[in-house]
């Protein structure tokens, strides 16, 4: 069994899009994860849901999340 490797950043989430089609961005600050070096990472969000809405939604999950981790080399479930 390989040996567990947690690897964390610091983030903070965003919005990108228009009341159309919002998506929530993950921005992380540090390039400290190796599995995401390069990738992008965000959340489409539900269908009729507002500019506003998704703004509130980034700015609760920002005063609450410090920040992200990956956990490599464990067995999936």
């Amino acid at each position: 069994m390989a040996e567990k490797k947690t690897a964390r950043s610091n983030c903070r989430f965003r919005v990108q899009g228009n009341d159309a089609k919002p998506l929530l961005v993950v921005q992380l600050f540090q390039d400290t994860i190796p599995a995401l070096r390069g990738a992008s990472f965000g959340f489409d969000l539900l269908g009729g849901t507002r500019i506003e809405a998704a703004k509130k939604l980034a700015g609760m999950l920002n005063e609450h999340i410090l920040d992200m981790f990956v956990t490599t080399g464990e067995k999936s479930v």
